[in-house]
């Protein structure tokens, strides 16, 4: 997750009630989090539903920093929360593992005091497993994104028909691959699905083939160019890879193995659900599914039916999922060759 440093104003129709800067007692509390290429358009799809509803109705829509949601503040609130009323009545994000760090899983999604929503046209259509996953895991999905291997064409060297992460983790592809995100910490889901079928010995192999690690602009900005950085390998997020201009030679690479989804979640306080209806139905509304698609999003009722999809299931590692995470971590960091990477760091050049 990519953190904008500039905050919207939403002080001329929402102010900020007592002491906190994030939750209203006198409002329906939101936490938004949007992957960086949604953030825009979703601040121009919502700023004008907020002012519109705020007019109309007596309990308005808080949602202080709606560019600038942060992971950490979302993470902060569900570590420290003692009862609802320390939490936002809905939650959206695409970090979700967020919510299964601490006793915040246990406490309010085990316990149904949050509910995952899904609509009942995605349930229909998406693979039966992949809907029971999220079902028992008490997950909501407003859609999907998933990592793709960007293949740059002007990179001599390496095989063009890469079809399997048998490849990716080979020691052939050493040097070879940048990712997008941090540098301090593995992305848990993509780190999960590697050891789930290649061990952590897969793991540790793929981080020893990373040379590199960029923000996704970054990234496609040196796609193709005379930058003797680029690599042949490129992971990004689909909802990045979908920005690549068409006049960049790459190849996405379908693996065999399937995709690794990431979810948009939304979780909603089971106790406010009617009070929320509206905005519920804003947010499973034709022009808000457009904006999520046209972003490069995956929708869940056009997920390819020739395509396996994975995401860990969270309902069978909850109890252990912190120490998991810090295993993951430990392999993936362990492994890196930090002092390679740390020399290519660029001032901006990291999503933070």
């Amino acid at each position: 997750m990519c953190n904008s440093n500039t905050k919207f104003d939403f002080s001329s129709v929402m102010p900020v009630f007592g002491d906190s800067s994030y939750l209203s007692p006198h409002a329906i509390n939101m936490h938004v989090s949007m992957p960086c290429p949604l953030k825009v358009p979703f601040n121009q799809f919502f700023t004008p539903y907020v002012e519109e509803y705020n007019a109309s109705h007596a309990t308005p829509i808080y949602c202080p920093n709606i560019m600038d949601c942060s992971s950490e503040d979302i993470e902060w609130m569900l570590r420290t929360a003692k009862s609802e009323s320390d939490l936002p009545d809905i939650i959206v994000t695409s970090n979700y593992s967020i919510l299964f760090s601490g006793a915040f899983y246990d406490t309010f999604m085990k316990t149904g005091r949050y509910k995952g929503l899904i609509k009942d046209d995605y349930k229909r259509k998406m693979p039966a497993d992949l809907a029971g996953n999220l079902e028992r895991s008490n997950l909501g999905v407003l859609c999907f994104s998933s990592w793709s291997f960007a293949r740059d064409l002007t990179v001599d060297g390496i095989p063009e028909d890469i079809e399997s992460w048998e490849q990716i983790i080979s020691p052939e592809r050493k040097g070879q691959i940048t990712v997008h995100g941090h540098i301090d910490k593995a992305t848990f889901g993509l780190a999960y699905f590697i050891v789930k079928h290649w061990g952590k010995e897969g793991l540790a192999r793929y981080a020893q083939n990373i040379t590199d690690i960029k923000h996704f602009s970054n990234i496609i900005k040196r796609m193709g160019s005379g930058d003797p950085e680029k690599t042949a390998l490129n992971l990004l997020p689909d909802v990045a890879a979908s920005k690549i201009p068409s006049s960049k030679r790459i190849k996405k690479l379908n693996l065999k193995e399937g995709k690794v989804l990431a979810p948009m979640v939304l979780m909603v306080k089971a106790s406010k659900i009617e009070a929320c209806s509206e905005i519920l139905e804003k947010m499973g509304s034709r022009g808000f599914s457009d904006l999520l698609k046209n972003g490069g999003c995956i929708m869940p009722d056009a997920l390819d039916p020739e395509i396996t999809y994975s995401i860990p299931d969270f309902w069978e590692i909850a109890d252990r999922y912190e120490t998991l995470e810090q295993e993951l971590d430990e392999i993936y960091l362990g492994n890196l060759p930090m002092k390679e990477i740390e020399g290519k760091i660029k001032v901006g050049s990291l999503c933070k």
